[in-house]
């Protein structure tokens, strides 16, 4: 019997889309350019909660998510997606033993900070 297999009366375990978009949410503050989150559709808001901005569709061992962030000014953003896609495939994948088929991100803004520079002169 190989590690994914269990006997039939071990029972099944369901992880909740709840948890597996707290867990790629987690993935994704990890990466560098991400600025935050931000509510998916209408009525756009930085900062929102990761309810209204991770999008989880889960079928039997398949996981789909839709991630809807901010970055950072002056990021490539290109380059910031693909880092996103991999830690949260590669996260999602390590703690749950699903398969994520599809990682997709949707840039709802770029934050434009003051430079520190200005700051400190005033």
């Amino acid at each position: 019997m190989t590690a994914n297999e269990r006997p039939a009366e071990s029972g099944e375990i369901i992880i909740s889309d709840e948890v597996i978009a707290a867990i790629a949410a987690n993935a994704v503050k990890d990466v560098e350019g991400f600025s935050a989150f931000s509510s998916k559709g209408p009525g756009l808001s930085a900062g929102a909660d990761t309810a209204k901005s991770v999008k989880v569709t889960a079928m039997d061992n398949d996981v789909r998510l839709h991630i809807y962030i901010r970055v950072k000014s002056g990021t490539n953003i290109q380059a910031v997606s693909t880092a996103i896609q991999r830690s949260v495939k590669n996260a999602v994948q390590s703690m749950t033993g699903k398969v994520v088929s599809k990682v997709s991100v949707s840039i709802q803004g770029i934050d434009f900070n003051a430079p520190n520079e200005l700051k400190a002169n005033s």
